[in-house]
């Protein structure tokens, strides 16, 4: 099996458990067959590039967490949260940047 889909098999299912969502729910929002959904965690096979940007979009992650090979486990159940949380609310990155010192 190659590099990437082995990726996308862990990382997919990772992060679907991570946020609840079930393989039929994803399914359902990508308009493909949950059986298409099972084969991409399973390894059998991978998804197309229009269907990868939607899965990011719907999982709050980037291509690089669907894609990449860093341990998932290096952060807490809540910094993994807070991070999930940040990235779906784009309104308010200004001000946490801000109470950070990232930005003035």
């Amino acid at each position: 099996m190659g590099e990437i889909r082995e990726n996308v098999k862990r990382n997919l299912g990772y992060y679907l458990s991570l946020r609840g969502i079930s393989q039929k729910e994803l399914a359902d929002k990508l308009n493909v067959s949950q059986s298409a959904v099972t084969n991409w965690i399973k390894g059998k096979n991978s998804p197309d590039i229009e269907t990868v940007a939607e899965i990011c979009d719907i999982l709050s992650i980037s291509v690089v967490d669907l894609f990449g090979t860093e341990n998932n486990d290096m952060y807490t159940e809540m910094e993994k949260r807070v991070i999930a949380e940040y990235r779906k609310k784009p309104e308010l990155q200004h001000a946490i940047h801000v109470l950070l010192g990232i930005e003035k």
